[in-house]
């Protein structure tokens, strides 16, 4: 009897150490811009980087702070090859200290309900207009996203396409058991900021 306890036991810690704690989430989001948002007025709007952090509704405060070296480094905000012949090097990596308030009960008003954090980001113009971002926020959660604001001529292989599109690509690497949440939130806070950015560039 106390070995098949020991034997469950231990079956249950082999298990739990062989689940994979942290994992990470990608998702890539496309939305058109109409005739009447000015694509340019957007890649402005991306490279005002305090604006553009703003538009985040959960954003309560930023502060420019400096960019530690290793940044440079980070794979996420690395330039590809065919940015830095496009850009003739690599663009400076700028950071914020933001303030933030997660909403831990749905439906929850005013600061009742919230957990407020703080944590860095990071952010680098891409030679193309658009914008790649990096926090690590509290509890292990990593947010990357790459904005970019694109002709989608060059993906239905129309040349006389006029039209354009915001596309996000984001990957989320947290515990796992927070990974809906987590997702959920983001993914809903880039709507919102895309909705924006249309509505401001129109």
């Amino acid at each position: 009897m106390v070995h098949a306890k020991l034997l469950t036991g231990l079956l249950v810690v082999a298990c739990l150490l062989s689940i994979p704690w942290r994992i990470s989430n990608h998702r890539t989001v496309t939305t058109g811009i109409p005739p009447s948002a000015n694509p340019d007025t957007i890649r402005q709007l991306l490279h005002d980087h305090p604006f553009f952090i703003q538009l985040n509704p959960l954003i309560t405060g930023l502060s420019i702070v400096p960019t530690a070296p290793e940044r440079y480094e980070d794979e996420w905000l690395l330039p590809t090859a065919e940015e830095k012949e496009e850009e003739g090097g690599t663009s400076p990596i700028h950071t914020y200290l933001l303030s933030q308030a997660i909403p831990m009960l749905p439906g929850a008003s005013g600061g009742w309900g919230q957990k407020h954090i703080q944590f860095e980001t990071w952010l680098r113009n891409t030679p193309t207009g658009g914008v790649k971002t990096r926090a690590d926020a509290p509890f292990g959660v990593s947010v990357a996203s790459h904005w970019a604001v694109e002709p989608t001529a060059s993906f239905s292989g129309r040349q006389d396409s006029p039209d354009w599109r915001i596309t996000v690509q984001r990957r989320i690497t947290c515990v796992w058991w927070m990974t809906p949440f987590v997702a959920y939130t983001y993914d809903k806070v880039h709507a919102s900021i895309m909705r924006d950015l249309i509505q401001l560039a129109s």
